[in-house]
């Protein structure tokens, strides 16, 4: 008997080759980066939160793959008399089990409810998928099941003192939900339990599967035929498929007039090889910008489990900036920063030093960001949050350019960039010498989940010196980024000649 686990049954549902090869092909399994991990841990913290809410649980403790062990263990706790379990485990004579973040006698009755914490805010449809293949293993193991609970993370709490483990969050009942999809899961079981038994992975298309609702880890397999700038990258939906049924992947091969969104200038520049320059757009952006130059980018968190007193979850909260200041085209960069590096509420500090940095209400010159609507919206919160700081909070914000609009209204534009205009995109594009491959921390998801854990208190000593030194690289790098970007319009636009 083939023995299939919740998430294995989860996974197979979004596509059943990718359950072949986590279960038969371990060679092709990526490694696990330190985004994932992140998101592994951040569960892992929402899930020890989540038992406080039943505090009187015991817990099946047996390694994850000895389901057999943690079967007994959870028999002989309801033996005992036990009223909460956490990591109970069930399986049904199909081969499906399951664990169970809290299972919970109903009291007075012979019956539980099952309890599943996730750190998302709201109920979704793979949630569902998730709890009906868990009541489907559970029921077919005997139990009689009351009740199917979505317990979720409340994004309106708001953090005061110690963490409020019941206040923080929602029990969602999603039994009728739950009930409706288990018939599904009945009628996919046994076409996953044949996959499981064969030994030739399955043919599967490549498709929006592949990305929805996860992105899949075994994409670098399934997608090698597919060049990595592809017709994937310029469109989707029906055009996508049009394209597709006439063999069509190479962007190259896109016929002229094909494509008339702004990705049609994507496929001119990749065609010709050549970067597409609309010089009046381009000057007209220029020309708006006003000396001196203040290159500027913000580093946020938005953890689960919010780490100060007036925090609330996945909400951002800056805790690092960093600043390059230029007086006149061509003129010396002066570079100031500021970095939250203890264990306290940064949005503050992080304030001050941003108006003491930038000018007050009566300071001029443009205040250059890449992707104007973040870094306003994190002046407008602080703003909010530092009454007596508004009105300068809101006057650098009303100085902000945008970067990204030249790049992202395809008004310069290098074939390199690949159809994004992420600034991580665009440096190499137009800097080729210039990268961020040799820092330690090389993207804003690593650099937040560092800002968290500074902020948290949760590192020390020389691993505490290290992240910091290497956030400052980072975000230092982020705002020498544009710097070089608007020197490369500038010499674009003839002004180097002049400087």
């Amino acid at each position: 008997m083939e023995k299939l686990s919740k998430s294995q049954f989860v996974k197979g549902v979004q596509c059943s080759k990718a359950l072949f090869i986590y279960r038969k092909r371990k060679d092709l399994h990526p490694e696990v980066d330190a985004g994932k991990q992140a998101i592994f841990d951040m569960g892992h913290e929402v899930g020890e939160l989540a038992k406080q809410v039943y505090s009187e649980g015991v817990e099946v403790t047996e390694e994850y793959f000895d389901i057999d062990g943690a079967i007994e263990s959870t028999k002989t706790f309801i033996a005992d008399g036990k009223e909460v379990i956490y990591e109970a485990t069930a399986m049904a004579p199909s081969g499906l089990y399951s664990k169970i973040d809290i299972l919970k006698k109903v009291r007075g009755e012979d019956s539980w409810d099952l309890i599943e914490v996730k750190a998302s805010t709201r109920v979704k449809d793979y949630h569902i998928w998730d709890m009906a293949s868990q009541r489907l293993a559970f029921e077919g193991a005997g139990f009689k099941v009351r009740k199917s609970i979505l317990m979720h993370v409340n994004n309106k709490y708001v953090r005061c003192g110690e963490i409020d483990a019941k206040a923080i969050f929602t029990e969602q009942d999603c039994t009728e939900a739950v009930l409706e999809r288990m018939e599904e899961c009945e009628n996919i079981l046994p076409d996953l339990v044949i996959v499981l038994s064969n030994d030739k992975i399955p043919e599967v298309e490549i498709g929006p599967h592949c990305s929805s609702p996860f992105s899949c880890d075994y994409k670098g397999h399934c997608w090698s035929h597919i060049p990595d700038y592809s017709v994937y990258n310029i469109t989707g939906g029906g055009k996508l498929q049009e394209l597709l049924s006439k063999g069509i992947t190479d962007v190259a091969d896109i016929p002229e007039g094909f494509i008339t969104t702004l990705k049609k200038t994507d496929i001119k520049a990749y065609k010709e090889e050549k970067v597409q320059f609309n010089e009046q757009e381009v000057r007209g952006w220029y020309d708006s910008l006003q000396y001196p130059l203040y290159y500027l980018d913000f580093e946020t968190i938005n953890p689960a489990v919010p780490p100060c007193d007036g925090m609330s979850p996945y909400k951002q909260y800056p805790f690092q900036f960093s600043l390059h200041v230029q007086d006149k085209p061509g003129g010396e960069l002066v570079h100031k920063e500021y970095l939250q590096t203890e264990a306290s509420d940064p949005r503050r500090p992080f304030a001050e030093e941003l108006v003491a940095f930038c000018g007050g209400l009566e300071e001029k010159g443009s205040v250059i960001v890449y992707n104007r609507s973040f870094e306003s919206g994190v002046v407008g919160k602080l703003a909010n949050d530092n009454a007596d700081l508004r009105k300068e909070l809101m006057a650098i914000r009303e100085r902000m350019e945008d970067l990204l609009i030249p790049f992202e209204k395809r008004w310069l534009y290098s074939p390199r960039q690949y159809s994004s205009a992420s600034i991580k995109a665009v440096l190499p594009a137009f800097c080729p010498d210039f990268s961020y491959s040799d820092l330690d921390v090389a993207d804003g998801g690593s650099a937040s989940r560092y800002g968290a854990a500074l902020i948290a208190g949760a590192v020390q000593g020389i691993e505490k010196d290290k992240i910091i030194k290497d956030l400052r690289a980072y975000c230092r790098l982020d705002t020498l980024a544009m710097v070089k970007l608007v020197d490369v319009i500038e010499e674009l636009l003839g002004m180097k000649e002049t400087i």
